[in-house]
């Protein structure tokens, strides 16, 4: 798989991914909500790992990159051309 978390999304991930993990730990922890806090640490898990590798299988399913898109230099002339001849 190739890459398709931008740099604001992996900062948000890798801050609310760690969030849950601590959130579900504490609701194990206290016996409250075992299915509730075990979702929480997977959930957690899952974006954090995706902050690490910058690769999410949920975007790709969907077909969405939060990449910023570097146009080439052959782009950018052709724009530059095309506003020319507009």
């Amino acid at each position: 798989m190739k890459e398709n978390v931008g740099k604001e999304d992996q900062l948000i991930r890798s801050i609310v991914g760690p969030g849950l993990m601590v959130l579900g730990y504490f609701a194990l922890r206290k016996y409250q909500n075992r299915l509730g806090g075990i979702a929480s640490i997977v959930t957690g898990t899952l974006l954090a790992e995706s902050a690490i590798t910058r690769v999410c299988p949920v975007n790709e399913f969907f077909g969405i990159d939060t990449r910023e898109k570097k146009k080439s230099p052959v782009q950018k002339i052709n724009h530059k051309i095309k506003e020319a001849l507009a």
